[in-house]
């Protein structure tokens, strides 16, 4: 019997505009109201992985594993990025636009007009822009100093690539420290860096561990390259028919496509089967 279920968000659970509609939020409410319990797994932080609403129903897998909070938003496990290798990923490219995510908000090195421009320019998904307009700048702190960054938990650092530039020197970088840092993106076009224990599917694993369950009693949900250890993991993986081609060949089910639905719907079924 299932009784973990736990999904990545963009892709998979939410809808074609990244989120949470009435559905979703009936569906999460169905699971725990009839004794699941529920995490989202996803790599955005904490602000941008929950609505109020059903916040407290829900366990937070954030920044791929590299942080976990329980139902009442406690940290009951958080990962950090080894501090040399922060160091020298910001000396050798302090020019880039890497945004350092921290529990608490998320930091960078450059200017908030040279930032938005950088974000906004290399992105063709007009939902995604307006959502990071919205949800994502105000959490953002900008021109930070070297130093100050350093003295924080950095639990995932995030690069969107620009197709104009090569970036050659930063898998290089990745592959002389990959003992300690690890690139896990969700789809191409992005770097989204945290620590090599830090991963989807040990936080579910460690979720399992915590609530006292069998790793087969949890059902998993990805799309995405960060979804592949969890997919890879657990024996009930799911991907939505839109997921990446390899995503679909690790899962043991295929279901319908993610902005039908398919995620929500396939796990009240499954509860109440």
């Amino acid at each position: 019997m299932i009784r973990l279920f736990a999904s990545d968000l963009d892709g998979t659970l939410l809808n074609s505009r990244h989120t949470f509609d009435e559905h979703i939020v009936d569906g999460i409410s169905f699971l725990t109201s009839h004794g699941a319990d529920f995490a989202v797994a996803t790599g955005r932080g904490i602000r941008q992985c929950m609505l109020p609403s059903i916040k407290d129903q829900v366990y937070k897998i954030c920044m791929n594993g590299a942080l976990i909070l329980d139902q009442e938003d406690r940290i009951i496990f958080m990962k950090e990025i080894d501090k040399e290798v922060l160091t020298q990923l910001i000396d050798q490219f302090a020019a880039l636009p890497f945004d350092f995510v921290t529990p608490e908000k998320t930091y960078t090195l450059q200017s908030r007009d040279n930032y938005i421009a950088n974000k906004v320019k290399t992105n063709d998904d007009e939902a995604w822009k307006e959502r990071f307009m919205h949800d994502f700048v105000s959490h953002i702190e900008f021109d930070v100093s070297k130093e100050k960054i350093l003295a924080q938990p950095v639990c995932k650092v995030n690069l969107r690539i620009d197709r104009n530039r090569s970036y050659d020197e930063v898998d290089a970088f990745l592959a002389r420290y990959a003992s300690k840092i690890m690139n896990a993106p969700s789809s191409a076009g992005l770097y989204e860096l945290t620590d090599p224990a830090a991963n989807k599917g040990e936080a579910v694993a460690f979720l399992c561990r915590y609530l006292g369950l069998d790793e087969d009693e949890a059902a998993v949900y990805g799309d995405g390259g960060n979804d592949l250890s969890m997919i890879e993991r657990f024996a009930h993986s799911y991907a939505p028919e839109n997921a990446l081609p390899f995503i679909k060949e690790k899962a043991c089910q295929v279901i319908g496509h993610a902005y039908d639905h398919s995620v929500i719907d396939h796990m009240k079924k499954t509860l109440i089967s």
